[in-house]
């Protein structure tokens, strides 16, 4: 047995080979002669843009990924492949015709991990984007004295209800999807939840227009703009989501009955210790990784039955509020997975 030791005073995880050698089934699907093969993600982790330029530590967790059994990487790119179009929406040039060009950083790193045998899902943060609205100002989310709406870390938000800041997410997932990304992977794809979210003004608010109708617009808009690249496309949402309480998917804009219509993979974030004390009555939730990973999944199949869409859960793989962290706690989640009917997962540090 290899050495298990999760590190999380850096932004890579090593995990024990005897729970995570799985075989490589890549669920691909073949979409029609000519166009490359369907992917999503499979078992992977999380790297930052940042971490995929240290050469040295980013073969290291590609090695111990492959020797585990993972065959996914989930890459954070959003900044770096939006600047031509921050440019665009600051000069006020954005409409659906803008041209758009493959990212060269992402089309070298997808195809240096393609030839690594890795499927590649490029995430990208949608409505809290603090270079779009430092760029723009006009289309951010407001308090009602005209200041800037800011959540818990101090982010900014787009106003979801715009028309050019979806476009603006539009052309970001192509520009992603060109430069061979096998998925495309959206992050923060809700409204703000934090602070004195209640109080916020969006400037672009439409009559007759819900926060889950907002949602669903953009991901119908955005599945028919990159239907041509044979790109899958994912959510991430809060794990509490899959709890479906009503207020929660209101007020969010996240109905994962609806979002199904439009997307291939749907990834709750089921990290336990980010549900509240007493939540499901456990006093400490983060002491209970297969309880909220088996209920949670469990709970999203059932939501989904019916839907062709899959349910690929994000795991902790951090210690916060985890007294009981270690190998075995990312050994408990990966068996909730299995038993609750998923072998698909990301491990997010």
């Amino acid at each position: 047995m290899l050495k298990g030791l999760i590190k999380t005073t850096t932004t890579f995880i090593l995990v024990p080979v005897f729970f995570l050698a799985l075989s490589l089934n890549f669920n691909e699907e073949q979409q029609g002669a000519g166009t490359r093969t369907k992917r999503m993600a499979d078992r992977g982790l999380y790297v930052t843009y940042y971490m995929s330029l240290t050469s040295t530590r980013f073969a290291h967790i590609k090695e111990q990924a492959r020797k585990s059994g993972l065959n996914t990487i989930v890459v954070d790119a959003k900044h770096v492949i939006s600047q031509p179009l921050l440019k665009l929406a600051k000069e006020k040039k954005l409409n659906f015709m803008s041209r758009i060009e493959p990212d060269p950083w992402l089309s070298k790193l997808t195809e240096e991990l393609h030839a690594e045998g890795f499927i590649v899902s490029v995430r990208l943060v949608v409505f809290k984007d603090d270079h779009l609205v430092l760029t723009r100002p006009d289309l951010g989310v407001k308090m009602p004295n005209g200041e800037l709406y800011r959540d818990l870390k101090g982010g900014k938000w787009a106003d979801p209800y715009s028309d050019e800041v979806r476009l603006f997410n539009e052309l970001v997932a192509e520009r992603a999807a060109m430069s061979g990304a096998d998925e495309i992977q959206f992050d923060y794809i809700r409204f703000p939840a934090e602070r004195k979210s209640h109080l916020a003004v969006y400037p672009f608010e439409k009559p007759g227009m819900s926060k889950i109708d907002c949602i669903n617009t953009f991901l119908r808009d955005t599945r028919h703009r990159l239907s041509k690249y044979n790109v899958s496309l994912a959510v991430d949402i809060f794990g509490v989501t899959a709890w479906q309480g009503q207020n929660d998917s209101a007020n969010l804009g996240q109905d994962l009955k609806q979002m199904a219509k439009y997307i291939d993979v749907i990834s709750p974030m089921f990290y336990p210790s980010h549900f509240h004390s007493g939540y499901d009555g456990y006093a400490n939730p983060g002491s209970e990784p297969y309880h909220f990973i088996y209920t949670g999944v469990k709970r999203a199949l059932d939501l989904l039955s019916g839907e062709s869409v899959a349910v690929v859960p994000w795991l902790q793989g951090f210690n916060l509020r985890s007294p009981n962290f270690g190998p075995k706690y990312i050994e408990a989640q990966i068996q909730a997975c299995k038993d609750a009917g998923t072998s698909r997962y990301l491990i997010w540090n």
